[in-house]
């Protein structure tokens, strides 16, 4: 099938919020071996530049907060006898913690430390990017003033640029498109979208919210690794946040409806209709967790069972 993808700029930004570098690095090997279906455009770039920045600073200031110890101690405290291997400990933390700070500064001041951005900026070429002309900024603008779709928030039109700048594109090639988004911009206006992209290039816009399916569309054939990638990196990413709201330990149970209310409210339509939803969190839990030998795959030690149908993020 001829066609493009175009993925959104979240779908990379949500990496830095992954817990798993080795499926990342699996993804983005995967689209850059397929990068001749792969477009994007300037608007695109700039945004994750600037997100991904923002990100950054963000986890850098939660983690100072969260690891700020006050090394203050009365006399009576310093006069223990186990004061002392206390001290050591907090010196060796504070080392080790002034450590994942240089790292973190480090990404942040130069780019080519960061490792998804790096890997970002090199599936990014010349021939796969929309630059940002005068005319396309013009058409995303009287959008925005007549009220189509896209709709960015009211002070800006990065989504009419976006947009704009696929149509332009397309126009001149004239190939079906694929569009990857979570975002509510693209699926709440689909019909619309999918009409004017008939409409103006006379070929198929379709939209998902899955890198694996965009790809099996256009006829890639997908290695295992890379299914089981992009759905670890979900699934794990769920569960993470479904014990973090739930203050870190929870029943399965507990788990099992916190999981249910994530997926509602982003709007992750294939997996509430997954009817196997807490076999398959069972299996993430097991797979990422070194309590359970039999079925743990040894890349990433991310939860602790804490006793039967109790789970905590390690």
């Amino acid at each position: 099938m001829l066609a493009k993808i175009f993925i959104d700029t979240n779908i990379f930004l949500d990496m830095y919020r992954s817990n798993l570098p080795k499926d990342i690095k699996t993804i983005m090997q995967f689209l850059y071996q397929n990068k001749k279906y792969f477009i994007t455009t300037e608007q695109s770039i700039n945004e994750f530049t600037r997100n991904r920045h923002k990100i950054l600073n963000e986890t850098l200031d939660s983690f100072k907060n969260q690891t700020n110890i006050d090394k203050g101690a009365s006399t009576f405290l310093r006069s223990l006898a186990s004061f002392k291997k206390y001290d050591d400990s907090l010196k060796k933390f504070r080392e080790q913690r002034n450590c994942i700070i240089e790292e973190i500064q480090g990404k942040i001041t130069n780019p080519q430390r960061d490792d998804i951005f790096s890997k970002f900026k090199k599936l990014c070429k010349p021939d796969n990017i929309i630059s940002s002309s005068n005319e396309i900024i013009d058409l995303a603008s009287k959008r925005k003033l007549a009220g189509n779709p896209p709709t960015s928030d009211k002070y800006t039109c990065g989504d009419e640029i976006i947009w704009e700048s696929l149509l332009s594109y397309e126009f001149e090639h004239k190939e079906d498109l694929i569009v990857v988004s979570k975002d509510k911009t693209f699926a709440d206006n689909s019909e619309f979208l999918c009409h004017e992209y008939n409409s103006k290039t006379g070929k198929v816009l379709t939209i998902c919210q899955d890198i694996i399916e965009a790809y099996r569309i256009v006829g890639v054939e997908l290695p295992r690794e890379i299914e089981q990638a992009e759905e670890n990196l979900k699934w794990t990413d769920v569960i993470i946040t479904a014990l973090t709201n739930l203050g870190g330990e929870a029943t399965l149970t507990e788990i099992y409806n916190e999981a249910s209310d994530i997926l509602y409210y982003n709007d992750c339509q294939s997996k509430m209709k997954n009817k196997a939803k807490e076999s398959t969190i069972r299996g993430i839990l097991q797979r990422f967790s070194s309590d359970i030998p039999s079925a743990y795959n040894g890349k990433k030690d991310l939860f602790h069972q804490i006793s039967e149908g109790v789970w905590a993020l390690r």
